[in-house]
């Protein structure tokens, strides 16, 4: 069947497309760029979308942090499963969506939508975390943000910034049909995760120079 978009497969293509590529596309044409593309793609708001830009040393660094931080809090509790960004992520609203977060956290049994033969996305995150970089803030803090807003089971997000000390979460209150939005910025500070405890910024930034 012949691709209708005009995304490329190879990533000797899409490095010549700059650090962002986002063409409005079917569910079906996302489908079929899927299983060829040679490097990340997402899909959400109706757009293919790839963003790309070598990742920097803080941003490797926390990301390595943070999993081994929320692991730390949550591992004691059999029901939680931590998985790195590899994992592929499905939600349905208006949309259908696509994605793949820095870490995401599964409370029971990942509930899993196939997607395509032998390719299957877990669709009950409780935890999505995301490492800002300056090729992908923007889009993470706008499009993203609202978009992982809308997964029913998802609790908490956790945006955590590479060129400074900052944790931004967003915490689900059902109560109050809203979400809690706090930052953090010192050291000593403390930054919650699920209500199991917290994580220090010390610790999640003792490696990283700015």
């Amino acid at each position: 069947m012949e691709v209708t978009t005009q995304i490329p497969t190879t990533l000797e293509e899409r490095l010549k497309c700059g650090t962002e590529l986002r063409i409005a596309a079917s569910w079906e044409d996302f489908l079929e760029i899927l299983p060829a593309a040679e490097y990340r793609v997402e899909y959400y708001g109706g757009e293919i979308i790839s963003v790309m830009g070598q990742a920097s040393d803080n941003h490797e660094l926390i990301v390595a942090a943070i999993i081994k931080l929320i692991s730390n809090l949550l591992d004691k509790d059999d029901t939680y499963y931590i998985y790195g960004s590899n994992l592929p992520l499905y939600a349905e609203g208006i949309t259908k969506n696509y994605y793949n977060a820095d870490c995401t956290v599964v409370r029971g049994k990942a509930e899993k939508k196939e997607v395509l033969p032998g390719v299957n996305a877990t669709t009950n995150p409780v935890l999505l975390v995301e490492v800002l970089s300056p090729s992908t803030e923007q889009e993470d803090l706008s499009t993203k943000l609202h978009h992982y807003r809308e997964i029913p089971s998802v609790q908490q997000l956790l945006f955590i910034h590479s060129t400074s000390m900052r944790v931004t979460s967003y915490t689900r209150e059902p109560e109050q049909d809203g979400w809690l939005l706090r930052d953090f910025t010192a050291e000593s500070e403390s930054c919650p995760v699920l209500g199991e405890g917290g994580f220090l910024l010390g610790d999640l930034y003792r490696k990283v120079t700015f």
